[in-house]
């Protein structure tokens, strides 16, 4: 796509800012982990990163993309809720924390996906699988091509994270969970709960356990999200949190302890609410207009579909937007793209997005048309010269 800077650069307004660079070496926070990162729901942007790209073993924290991926079937139609699975053999043999299934039960989808949110039942992933692909195989294809098309440094092995030949990335299994929550933000009220019941078909009494996250009684607005522990990995742990209607997700991996890997989520999540607010950039664009040629009227409105920016608090100073915009003739379709918005705090690119036409522009008639014609030809002669 070929774009022309049209010199618009706007200083915005005073903020507050701490630093230049959200997620850089030498931050004020340092946690023992092997890595860890915030990202900023509502923006997308990276606030903290150590080692955030570093391969990592997930451990359970597969079970996000195994979640994911059963609630995209859900939710294009080619399951429900409330379809059963009969449990197999090979589900019921799972070791490590179970759902506590028996072979030849039945149950549903939507116990399966809570058992899994909950307690993290290896049983039931491999049941969840089985229903809906047929196979673990089949379904970890599935995972698999779900991180590709999110384009996300992500493999895995299995559907339960007992294999330590899964790998991640904190910043990716960050901006999975970002993309998990935008398309089923449903899936908060299975992460949320504190305990789940489920009767084994031979049990007399309902076999009742706690959520693992023990983030979500400890810490202020925490909904979800995942634990995880292998000997390979260290104690993993996915938060996330909303205060005053802004959510975050914390990363933190290979922490030393269940304790630590909250303290250190608590710190973290923290650090996001303490040192960075968002500002709604859509207002600047509101009489912001680019030239259109051929068309019904020569200008065409502008907007972006992710206005939201995350901006440090402490020192103030301005947000200056840079717009560029492409050669445009008509027609022209709202929402298609007409160029490039550039976010800068104190001179340094934060963030980059679609410019998009706010409406319609329809072909003009044949004067216009050939008016405009006429006009680029001079235009042209004048700038080769």
């Amino acid at each position: 796509m070929k774009f022309s800077r049209n010199g618009l650069v706007i200083l915005v307004f005073l903020l507050a800012l701490s630093s230049t660079t959200f997620a850089q070496e030498g931050s004020p926070i340092e946690l023992e982990a092997s890595s860890a990162v915030l990202l900023d729901f509502e923006s997308g942007q990276l606030l903290f990163s150590q080692n955030g790209n570093a391969a990592h073993t997930p451990a359970s924290l597969v079970k996000i993309m195994t979640m994911y991926v059963a609630l995209d079937q859900i939710s294009q139609g080619r399951a429900h809720l409330q379809d059963t699975a009969t449990i197999s053999e090979r589900a019921w043999r799972m070791t490590g924390s179970k759902m506590f299934l028996e072979p030849n039960e039945v149950v549903t989808l939507e116990q399966l996906i809570t058992g899994i949110a909950v307690v993290s039942g290896n049983d039931a992933c491999v049941a969840l699988a089985e229903a809906l692909a047929g196979s673990e195989e089949a379904y970890v294809a599935w995972m698999n091509n779900k991180a590709k098309a999110l384009n996300l440094d992500l493999h895995f092995v299995d559907v339960h994270g007992l294999s330590s030949d899964n790998k991640i990335t904190a910043v990716d299994i960050a901006s999975l969970v970002r993309s998990y929550l935008r398309e089923h933000p449903e899936a908060i009220r299975y992460h949320r709960q504190l305990s789940f019941s489920y009767q084994p078909r031979s049990s007399s009494n309902p076999i009742v356990q706690s959520n693992r996250n023990g983030l979500l009684q400890s810490y202020e607005g925490a909904d979800g999200l995942k634990t995880g522990h292998l000997q390979a990995a260290g104690y993993n742990l996915v938060g996330t949190a909303v205060q005053n209607g802004r959510r975050l997700i914390g990363v933190v991996l290979g922490a030393t302890s269940e304790r630590k890997r909250e303290q250190e989520m608590t710190t973290l999540l923290n650090y996001g609410y303490r040192n960075f607010d968002l500002v709604n950039i859509s207002r600047l664009l509101e009489d912001k207009t680019t030239r259109v040629y051929k068309g019904r009227r020569p200008q065409v409105g502008m907007a972006v579909s992710e206005p939201i920016i995350t901006v440090p608090k402490g020192i103030e100073t301005s947000v200056s937007v840079g717009i560029q915009t492409k050669e445009l003739e008509a027609p022209v379709t709202k929402g298609s793209q007409i160029g490039v918005l550039q976010v800068y705090v104190q001179e340094q690119l934060v963030k980059e997005v679609p410019l998009l036409a706010a409406e319609d522009v329809a072909r003009g008639s044949w004067y216009q048309i050939l008016w405009d014609n006429l006009r680029r030809f001079f235009n042209n002669l004048i700038r080769r010269r």
